[in-house]
């Protein structure tokens, strides 16, 4: 059984709410797991040190609250995606009726790239719809970028305020028709790749990579980028139009390469944040962008007139998917 605002509600309960100090941010999730811990429902939290080291000292009980520390939980939006499912299915199977989450996506306001966010913001109305969860995503208004608390309002059916009022959120969009921010070019875009390849193989574009990086990053930094490259080629040969072009650029401090066809690209919204439904079997064009998302790299997906672009980024000594700053956005 759903306690709270949720009650009597059916698969994920998703609002959103602005907080502009520490007072407004304890109103805002005190109240949200101290009513969980009393119902005995699940309570994860998915924090930095210093808003749990806070909320550990508001809470009657912390040890009753799931912390999540790791800061691999936010490292990709699709790897977040799988690890709240496998989380999520676990309570259920315990017999939860309403599990309670809240965090801290990455955002240039908290030091880190929103880039992809947007996309996880809205598919979680989806995704999680098979599951009792009730997710509340608190921003700090004081320092989150205008662009991001725009995605924010557009992405969460409810705002909730610190004094405790609700709200229908009239900018909602479902995710058939959300627009997501614009596509962030990476400077090195602008510049003549060092390799372009046209119509060549998976495997070409593995050797060139190759060649091109080797001495700059770590074997494992490459092998991720390799991995990529060769599913992000694979798919635009076997479900995009020709010609397909590789294109590759290096840096002292990252590599960039982006594998572009003239087709229109994946029809599903959904499309890399989780494995469409049959594309286990096959290396379906779900299944490729799907392991592309898992990476330790930064994937970024583009829809133009001229047709559809995967880019693939390594950053040297930033975890791709949390570097950045507001500009970036």
């Amino acid at each position: 059984m759903r306690t709270g605002a949720a009650r009597g509600h059916v698969g994920h309960f998703h609002e959103a709410g602005f907080y502009g100090s520490d007072a407004e941010f304890r109103a805002l999730i005190v109240p949200f797991a101290e009513e969980g811990i009393a119902a005995g429902e699940p309570v994860i939290i998915g924090y930095d040190d210093r808003k749990s080291d806070l909320l550990r000292s508001w809470l009657t009980d912390p040890s009753a609250v799931e912390f999540v520390a790791d800061e691999s939980l936010y490292a990709t939006p699709a790897r977040a995606i799988a690890t709240y499912r496998r989380l999520f299915e676990f309570h259920v199977a315990m017999g939860a009726g309403q599990i309670r989450i809240a965090g801290d996506v990455p955002h240039p306001g908290n030091g880190r790239r929103f880039e992809g966010w947007d996309r996880y913001e809205s598919a979680v109305n989806t995704v999680w719809q098979a599951f009792p969860v009730w997710g509340r995503c608190l921003y700090d208004a004081t320092t989150t970028p205008t662009a991001v608390l725009d995605v924010v309002e557009r992405t969460h059916p409810r705002i909730i305020s610190p004094s405790g009022q609700r709200r229908a959120s009239d900018r909602y969009q479902s995710i058939a028709v959300f627009e997501g921010l614009p596509y962030a070019r990476d400077p090195l875009e602008d510049s003549p790749p060092v390799v372009e390849l046209v119509d060549q193989s998976a495997a070409d574009a593995r050797h060139a990579l190759a060649e091109v990086s080797r001495g700059r990053f770590a074997d494992s930094a490459l092998r991720d980028l390799l991995i990529g490259v060769s599913e992000a080629v694979t798919n635009a040969q076997r479900h995009g139009r020709p010609p397909t072009t590789t294109r590759i650029w290096a840096a002292p401090d990252r590599m960039v390469v982006t594998i572009h066809d003239t087709g229109h690209g994946p029809a599903d919204c959904l499309a890399g944040l989780v494995p469409a439904p049959g594309s286990t079997s096959g290396g379906g064009l779900g299944l490729g962008l799907w392991v592309m998302h898992q990476l330790d790299i930064d994937v970024a997906l583009r829809r133009s007139d001229d047709g559809f672009t995967v880019r693939l980024r390594h950053l040297q000594g930033k975890r791709a998917a949390g570097e950045g700053a507001p500009g970036d956005e």
